[in-house]
Formats: C-alpha cells, structure tokens, sequence
C-alpha cells in the first residue's frame, strides 16, 4: 500500500459523536497522520454551513489549521486557506450548472413521489428547503424505516434512467435518506477531484464511510484506499473486504481512530524503518 497522504471521512455514523462533534482522542490521532504528511478532509453530505459549525463545536478549523479541505452536499469542494474556506470554484460551478439544468425535471420527480407515496401510507418527507435545493445540488425523500428507504432507492434508479436527463443525475442512499444528485458528482469523483488538486494518486488516499451513499468512494475504480466502522451498514462491510481494505473492530470516531493507527501511522513507521535500513546499507556498503 502506498504512503497515505489524504484521508477523507464521512461524518454522521463515521467519526462525529453525538452529531455534532469530532471528539479529542480522534482528533489527536489525525493529528499524528498530519505529523506524518497526511492532509485531512470531510467527504459528507452535509451543507458548507452544518460543515463549519461542527469545525466550531469541536475547536477545528482557524483554531488548529485544519482539516484541510471540506467536501459538502457530496458535490462542492472548499479549500482551507490557514483563516477561510474558500470554494475551489471551477468545480464547484460546473456542478451546479449540470445540476441547475436538471432542476425543474428532478423537482417534479422527488414532490410526485412524496404525494404517490404518502397516500400509500408511507411515513416519508422532504427534508430540504426549497430554497436550499439549487444550492445544495441535492434533493430527497427521508424515510421512517429502512426497508422503504431502500425499496424507494431502487424505484428511482429506475425512474430516473427513464427520464430525458442523459444521463446526468444520479441517486444514491444514506441510510434513511434517498437523493437525486448530479452523476458528476458523488464522494468518489469529487474525492478524486480534491485529490487531483492536491496532486495526489488515488492510492495515496484513505476514504472512511459507513452508508451507501458512501459506496461511491469506496467501491469505486478510482482505487482508493477503502476502511469502514463497525457500525457500518452490512453491504458497505462487504464492499470494503471484497476491496481488500480495512474494517474496525469498534464503531464510530474509535472505529476512525483504530483504521489511522493501523492503515496509516503503522504503514508511516514501516515506510520509515525500511527507508532507516536502506540508508544504513548504503553507508554500509560504501564504508566497505
């Protein structure tokens, strides 16, 4: 495995606890990857503004210098500067563009599923404020109960491949929440893309999630390192050992704790006991 330079995490059911924070043990081993080289980022479905008020709750941001990039709404992508965030806007405006373009089809979608299933009985909801839709480039229904959530997400896959859209939106679930957003977008593609940006290959990344929208990432063909929590969902579990990565023993901000000592600072210690011997037989060799 190469020398990880990038670790990208979901937050809710990966390493925030309680919701709302990132805990100070697990900020201490990320901390240690970026003595090692490592550079941090989110990689979540959650707006820039829940984003930069969990950086404040947990004494993150300004305060210690990272994480060093935000990956928001699963599509837009924030560089930290050393005081602000700052949208990386080339990206970030291409994606709206295409999702703006779909909006009004993606719109009728999502509220004639709302009312075709309400009056079935389903408990369901539209949980993002119109006004908020465009911006985020995401859209969805949440579910009361995982088997409707994941029946709905197969239903709309369907949907959506028959709908004049070329193609261009995407849905995927995060566990009681199934969205409609741009196929350019994504964890994966916008992971590779922050990559790309800091000059990085894809297997010098670690991506860490729990759900399926997370599948993106990592099960992709961008070939990322891939880890999970234990409290992940079964079929992420299965993905992430089909992959050849790696899977805690304990859940949650722990979970992430345990995959940075034993993918990254472990393989960082290795890297630098076989670099220590090398130069020790170079000196040795010319000393003889």
């Amino acid at each position: 495995m190469a020398d990880i330079k990038l670790i990208c995490f979901d937050l809710d059911g990966t390493i925030l606890e309680k919701g709302t924070i990132i805990t100070d043990n697990a900020q201490e081993i990320l901390e240690e990857a970026i003595l090692c080289g490592a550079k941090i980022s989110t990689a979540s479905g959650r707006s820039i503004i829940d984003q930069l008020q969990i950086l404040e709750n947990s004494n993150l941001g300004h305060s210690k210098g990272w994480p060093h990039a935000l990956i928001t709404d699963e599509s837009s992508i924030y560089i930290f500067d050393g005081k602000n965030y700052n949208p990386l806007s080339e990206w970030n405006e291409m994606v709206n563009r295409v999702w703006r373009k779909n909006l009004t089809i993606v719109r009728r979608i999502i509220l004639e599923d709302l009312e075709r299933l309400r009056e079935k009985g389903v408990s369901v909801q539209n949980p993002i404020a119109s006004e908020e839709v465009e911006r985020r480039n995401l859209i969805g229904l949440l579910f009361s109960n995982i088997e409707d959530a994941l029946t709905y997400e197969k239903e709309l896959s369907i949907r959506l491949s028959e709908e004049d859209m070329d193609g261009e939106v995407q849905c995927n679930r995060n566990w009681y929440f199934v969205q409609i957003l741009p196929r350019m977008s994504g964890k994966g593609n916008t992971v590779f893309t922050l990559a790309n940006y800091f000059g990085l290959k894809p297997e010098e990344v670690l991506v860490i999630g729990d759900s399926g929208n997370d599948l993106n990432m990592l099960d992709s063909d961008y070939g990322f390192y891939a880890a999970t929590v234990s409290n992940a969902e079964p079929a992420v579990k299965r993905v992430v050992a089909k992959r050849g990565g790696y899977i805690a023993s304990h859940k949650i901000s722990r979970g992430v704790i345990e995959i940075v000592r034993e993918v990254v600072l472990k393989e960082r210690e290795l890297i630098d006991t076989i670099n220590y011997l090398d130069i020790n037989e170079k000196n040795w060799l010319a000393w003889i």
